[in-house]
């Protein structure tokens, strides 16, 4: 089977993609096969082993040290590789692996299935939200990868890329300054967000598998953009509010969310926040699309009142 430009346009409930889109539907493998019988089974006992296992840790500040790691390698590997864009995609986007289509599994038969078509997800986001804003600030940029894709789709903007992690920092402006684009990076906790911080007017703000990491603790970090009052918010993350209880593939993604403590309460909060008329939520959607384990990749964009 062949995931096609039309699914995308179905998936994205538009008549005609954007045309970033469609180049990146047509460039890419996107064939697949579904498993069926013990083919499935395996992956199904494959995931509950996993779940039921310790090697899920907790997400949150605790582990500031390992994300420190994870970017430093990033930095390393991008510096060695002579700055090239490629070593920038993160390793927690892993090839070769069965992949969440449509609640079920399937299986890629491009080892790259699952970044090329989270890349075609998040040129829809910026060519519907960004491409008013004069600048965009990420948060939780890690390597900078989302950056670098939103310069050459949609150039000359001013991009702010924020982290928690220093290499971070520091790899986000050596992308500005090698290969002259303009990016600079700087340093942000979520949890202790800098209410000195200013945004630019008619700014955009985007997260993208960042929020994840915070658990419940997302208050403070919508208070900042609250009172900083960007033009737009697109938080593309497990939104755990989005799956379904009776789909045993959405309730093994709960499972492994909630054993990894990932972002809990995020689209409830801001549902309370748009009843109480403090924001306007512009759309949340679900893109039935994911890894092995959970999905990343749905997203709620917003903006203050």
């Amino acid at each position: 089977m062949r995931f096609t430009a039309g699914d995308f346009a179905d998936l994205l409930a538009v008549e005609t993609l954007p045309a970033a889109c469609a180049e990146l539907a047509e460039a890419h493998d996107f064939h697949y096969d579904v498993p069926e019988g013990p083919s499935r089974d395996r992956i199904i006992r494959q995931v509950m082993e996993h779940i039921e296992s310790d090697k899920p840790s907790k997400v949150g500040e605790h582990r500031a040290g390992i994300w420190e790691s994870c970017w430093s390698d990033n930095l390393q590997k991008f510096v060695e590789g002579g700055y090239d864009p490629e070593k920038l995609v993160p390793d927690f986007i892993k090839p070769d692996q069965p992949i969440r289509l449509r609640q079920d599994y399937v299986i890629p038969r491009n080892p790259r299935f699952e970044l090329d078509f989270f890349q075609v997800c998040r040129a829809f986001l910026f060519d519907q939200f960004f491409t008013e804003t004069a600048s965009v600030y990420e948060f939780g940029c890690g390597s900078g990868f989302n950056l670098l894709a939103l310069a050459k789709q949609l150039p000359g903007k001013k991009l702010i890329g924020l982290d928690w992690s220093r290499s971070s920092n520091e790899t986000l402006n050596l992308l500005g300054s090698k290969l002259d684009l303009p990016v600079t990076g700087r340093h942000f906790d979520f949890f202790e967000p800098d209410s000195d911080m200013k945004l630019d007017a008619g700014s955009g703000v985007l997260t993208m598998c960042a929020l994840e990491q915070i658990g419940p603790r997302h208050e403070r970090f919508v208070e900042f953009l609250l009172q900083k009052k960007p033009q737009v918010c697109v938080n593309m993350e497990p939104l755990l509010e989005l799956y379904e209880d009776d789909n045993l593939v959405d309730y093994l993604a709960v499972r492994y969310h909630r054993k990894r403590g990932y972002l809990d309460g995020f689209l409830t909060s801001l549902r309370e926040l748009a009843a109480a008329g403090r924001i306007e939520i512009l759309d949340v959607r679900r893109f039935f699309f994911g890894s092995i384990y959970h999905e990343a990749y749905s997203y709620v964009a917003w903006r203050p009142l």
